[in-house]
């Protein structure tokens, strides 16, 4: 019997959830990166944190991380070089449900984004 699939606790959901190649070829099913795979990516490439640092963060195994580490970076290679259209959506997610002591230096943390929202619409 497999193991059940544990959530992946994300901190930041994307602002842009679509890529469109400019001059790409039209017609081709678009790739399609989970919002898990996206936070690893982010944590990863983005944010500098080791694999284990990142695991730690997405409450998962480090093996993990890798196996979604590869499949990120081989869907961004194909929708790369084949100009096809990039969506982030979907995955067994969970956003962390207020900022974390280990947050507080992360600028794309959505409870961060949240705040600014409100008080951009207060002003």
């Amino acid at each position: 019997m497999a193991r059940p699939v544990k959530c992946r606790c994300i901190c930041s959901r994307p602002q842009i959830t679509s890529f469109f190649p400019a001059g790409g070829a039209g017609g081709q099913e678009p790739v399609t990166i989970g919002l898990d795979e996206y936070e690893v990516f982010r944590l990863l490439d983005y944010v500098h944190l080791s694999q284990q640092q990142c695991a730690d963060k997405m409450n998962i195994s480090r093996t993990t991380v890798t196996r979604m580490y590869e499949s990120v970076r081989s869907k961004l290679a194909q929708a790369l070089v084949c100009g096809r259209e990039l969506r982030i959506a979907g995955g067994d997610v969970v956003v962390c449900e207020k900022m974390r002591p280990e947050c507080r230096d992360e600028p794309l943390c959505c409870h961060r984004q949240d705040q600014s929202l409100s008080t951009q619409q207060e002003v």
